[in-house]
């Protein structure tokens, strides 16, 4: 069972570059992101979440898991969980009430590839009317950030989902909703609601974890791809993002 197969750790800087190769490879084969990288100026995704992992796993505001084989040591997956309204001494009491691993892993800087921007790292995009996946990215930017006001204006305390990702290796094995649990729980216990701007994989598991769908960007890729898709006839197809939210469950 996956309760006893893998330990969930909190995750060290060093570690940045082996999470940002999960997060490559567990987005190989999600259409947006593969369109994506056709762009202009392509996102240099695992190269950049080298960087912001590195920052996040000591953020006063943020707690960096990872999901550990106990057999095999392997790390195969993680997940960051962003805290809004909650005071630093309370994330702290939090992150230290996880255990730490006797060792941490280290890597070489991995190979690059592309992706869109982390979901709390949202960036003003330069206009570029003939660049297609900028016009993508802006409107993909600016429909998060009306959610993120709907979601939590000020005075809210939530919890939210920055990002989740398993290595292909270890999808189907429990690993995600281990590291989704891990955030309920604590989630219960504060008695705040969770919401997660979810891929159009995921948000199955999201919603067998008591998340319900309050808002959808529905997108036609078709109208940005910079060029036809590699399979399906040329037509990269409809994506659909989907905007959930988790209510406390009390006792």
């Amino acid at each position: 069972m996956a309760t006893a197969q893998f330990s969930i750790q909190l995750a060290y800087p060093a570690e940045g570059p082996i999470l940002a190769k999960i997060t490559r490879d567990s987005f190989l084969n999600d259409r947006h992101t593969q369109m994506k990288g056709l762009g202009k100026d392509p996102y240099n995704l695992e190269k950049s979440m080298t960087a912001y992992l590195s920052q996040q796993a000591v953020s006063p505001r943020t707690v960096l898991l990872k999901a550990v084989d106990n057999e095999t040591g392997d790390i195969a997956g993680w997940v960051l969980w962003a805290f809004r309204g909650f005071a630093v001494k309370e994330t702290a009491e939090i992150r230290d009430a996880v255990p730490h691993a006797a060792t941490q892993f280290t890597s070489s800087p991995a190979q690059t590839t592309d992706k869109t921007t982390p979901k709390d790292q949202i960036k003003q995009v330069d206009i570029d009317d003939n660049d297609t996946i900028k016009q993508l990215e802006r409107m993909t930017d600016a429909d998060m950030k009306s959610w993120m006001t709907k979601l939590m204006p000020d005075g809210t305390k939530c919890m939210y989902v920055s990002s989740l990702c398993v290595a292909p290796k270890w999808q189907s094995r429990g690993v995600g909703s281990m590291l989704l649990q891990w955030g309920t729980q604590t989630a219960d216990a504060a008695g705040v609601f969770i919401w997660v701007h979810s891929s159009a994989s995921a948000w199955e598991m999201y919603a067998k974890y008591g998340f319900k769908v309050v808002g959808t960007l529905d997108v036609d890729l078709d109208q940005y791809a910079p060029a036809p898709a590699p399979d399906n006839d040329g037509k990269w197809g409809q994506y659909v993002f989907r905007y959930m939210k988790r209510e406390p469950c009390k006792g």
